[in-house]
């Protein structure tokens, strides 16, 4: 029997191919699309805060559990000792659909100045699907 695939959206470095590479996930086409309600936070690593008039952008993947697993309960893990707990949400496709998803947000609000590599990794995933370019610039406010 085929693991079953659940959509999850991806928003900090795991929108990178490379990073969910190296996590163990293997190359496929994943969608650009954006979140409303959130706010995207790098402090070190990304996470979403509330704020009803944000937009965060980012991937729509089908991964399995097992992936979902690799993902936050081993890679993650050795990156932060922030656990990322997955919450409903409505994501909008470039096309304009509406599809219910996975995300995974950090249990607690961290502080600390995010490493250049890990900017410059989300950057790159930002440049590479197109987001908008006020976004690409939010991302990079976060290395000053």
């Amino acid at each position: 029997m085929r693991a079953r695939k659940v959509q999850v959206f991806l928003y900090g470095s795991f929108m990178s191919l490379p990073m969910l590479e190296k996590a163990g996930i293997p190359k496929r086409a994943f969608a650009p699309a954006m979140i409303s309600g959130y706010e995207l936070v790098i402090a070190p690593h990304a996470n979403l805060v509330d704020n009803g008039d944000g937009v965060v952008y980012g991937i729509l993947a089908n991964l399995t559990h097992k992936e979902l697993n690799q993902l936050y309960d081993t890679h993650a893990a050795k990156m932060t000792e922030n656990s990322y707990l997955p919450e409903a949400v409505m994501v909008q496709t470039r096309g304009g659909k509406l599809v219910p998803a996975m995300v995974y947000i950090g249990a607690e609000e961290t502080t600390g100045a995010p490493k250049s590599t890990y900017i410059n990794l989300m950057s790159k995933a930002a440049r590479d699907y197109g987001f908008p370019r006020w976004y690409q610039e939010h991302i990079a406010a976060f290395a000053e």
